[in-house]
């Protein structure tokens, strides 16, 4: 039952990724564009971001922000945006509390742009400010206390805009927010450490704003498609993930692999890649321990336009632990534990963004948050059988980069 509600909460979330669906589907049909753009485009927007109060359940607090656009072309541009949220949320160890601001830059690209409407993808890293964090501190009377952290965040999502005029522009966005909550040491007042171990964790953030495009108008360079049904390449990527020994918690995994990806219909991709992790780790747990082995296939949709493309992703697959805890047995002399493969289900979302440098060559870069389910385990301590129970929804952010080559 949990690993059905964790399931649904991952599709849920995948309504992140339903304005580039959108896009894509308009895309399929022949629609006239803006014929003119500007270099900039400055804007505000009230935000809500949906965080988790101590206890249980989530609340949703309220912001005003503002972004602005460097318009490399009409359809990409980079992006920077900063929105406060006022409010107090409560205190959680390690993970939130106070007011929050977040900054972000990267990425936005256009799906379809037509004379009224625009669809378009985000892919901006950045930080979560947050002013009041509960930790671990060395006062006896008190164990904790409160004050600010920082967070990597991987803002991934998309949007609408409507143009009122050639200058004037409403839109309307949803993000999903990973962030990286890092391992933490901390003293006691007489002597020795502890270790509370890290996780990556995960808020929704929706947008409302308007904007306005001052400066000179660039027309549009003439659009033209890009050849190649069958592509391979070579890849390499970086994993952030909570791992599950007692001693190792957050980490950046290294690895590379390969992937392939097939044309279906127009502007829908047949896209998969396996990935190969070969860092170990000093301790596992029932679910994770050892090498990663990972395979994802599913679905990338999106367009190929002059220099660049830029895809949504929702690909299906697993990861494959190669030293996950299955026993304990102690002796007189040791403690010896067992292990085997485990492997889990995995469902990874989030944005491809492709360039040509070359007639048959592609420049690929990939983000994501892939979702890891852990099923039920069980150890034998001491010829004890101990349920491990899984279900439970882990994220993970994924960076991956490669070249392919298009036939």
């Amino acid at each position: 039952m949990e690993f059905g509600e964790s399931l649904l909460r991952a599709f849920l979330r995948f309504a992140r990724l339903a304005p580039c669906v959108l896009g894509v589907l308009f895309a399929v049909v022949a629609v006239r564009a803006q014929d003119i753009y500007t270099r900039t485009e400055i804007g505000a927007e009230f935000s809500i971001i949906r965080q988790s109060p101590p206890g249980d359940g989530g609340k949703n607090y309220p912001g005003f922000g503002g972004r602005f656009d460097w318009n490399l072309t009409r359809r990409l541009a980079i992006e920077s945006q900063v929105d406060f949220f006022p409010e107090h949320s409560g205190s959680v160890l390690y993970k939130q509390g106070g007011q929050t601001l977040q900054a972000v830059a990267g990425l936005r690209a256009k799906v379809i742009q037509m004379r009224r409407l625009s669809v378009f993808g985000l892919v901006r890293p950045g930080i979560f400010h947050f002013t009041d964090v509960l930790y671990y501190n060395s006062d006896l009377t008190t164990t904790t206390g409160v004050k600010p952290f920082n967070y990597f965040v991987l803002n991934i999502g998309g949007g609408v805009e409507y143009y009122l005029s050639n200058r004037w522009v409403l839109g309307a966005d949803i993000e999903g927010d990973p962030y990286r909550v890092a391992n933490a040491t901390y003293s006691f007042s007489g002597g020795g450490t502890g270790f509370a171990i890290g996780k990556i964790e995960d808020t929704t953030r929706l947008s409302f704003g308007v904007a306005y495009r001052p400066g000179a108008w660039i027309e549009n360079e003439p659009e033209h498609g890009v050849d190649g049904r069958l592509e391979v390449g070579p890849l390499f990527t970086t994993m952030i993930s909570a791992r599950e020994g007692a001693s190792v918690g957050v980490r950046a995994d290294p690895g590379f692999g390969g992937y392939t990806s097939y044309k279906l219909y127009k502007v829908f991709y047949l896209d998969g890649e396996v990935l190969y992790f070969p860092r170990n780790t000093n301790t596992s747990g029932p679910h994770d321990g050892g090498e990663i082995l990972q395979a994802l296939a599913g679905v990338k949709g999106g367009i190929r336009r002059n220099h660049f493309g830029f895809f949504g992703k929702v690909r299906p697959g697993f990861n494959s632990y190669s030293k996950a805890l299955t026993s304990i047995t102690t002796t007189n002399s040791a403690v010896v534990y067992g292990f085997d493969r485990s492997t889990s289900f995995a469902l990874d979302l989030g944005g491809i963004i492709e360039f040509y440098p070359a007639e048959h060559g592609t420049f690929r870069l990939e983000v994501g948050d892939t979702h890891l389910f852990f099923g039920n385990r069980n150890v034998n301590d001491n010829g004890i059988i101990v349920p491990s129970q899984g279900g439970d929804l882990r994220h993970s952010i994924e960076f991956v980069t490669g070249y392919g080559w298009r036939f």
